[in-house]
């Protein structure tokens, strides 16, 4: 697994990323998302969420969603002096019935506020 994390927003106490994984490309050269992290900074700790679609999570043997749990946290709490307590929620899900919700520009169909259909959250599309 070639990881790599986009993030998506940030806020004065949080942030939500995207995770791709570079060695799993789709049409057109843009990586697959295999999940998200949502971070929630506070003064005792983190607080947030960790997603996997189900296709990655099945991929992975139990150390090695730790190893890329611990690996994730390290890299984006350590270097902002982020206490080290934390409580992180795990979920994995299939993307058979993911939607998206949004108002940001319009669809091909032309529609705003259209559903995304999940095969262009997988793709990196928003």
């Amino acid at each position: 697994m070639n990881l790599k994390l986009k993030r998506l927003v940030r806020t004065a106490s949080s942030e939500e990323y995207a995770l791709f994984d570079l060695d799993l490309g789709v049409a057109g050269g843009t990586p697959t998302t295999i999940g998200k992290l949502d971070l929630h900074y506070t003064g005792e700790g983190v607080y947030g969420t960790f997603l996997l679609w189900e296709e990655s999570w099945r991929q992975l043997k139990p150390a090695q969603r730790s190893a890329l749990f611990q690996a994730l946290l390290g890299e984006l709490t350590q270097p902002m002096g982020i206490p080290n307590e934390y409580v992180i929620e795990f979920f994995t899900a299939t993307l058979e019935h993911y939607q998206v919700f949004h108002n940001v520009g319009p669809e091909e169909s032309g529609a705003a506020g259209s559903l995304s259909p999940p095969g262009n959250r997988r793709s990196g599309q928003l």
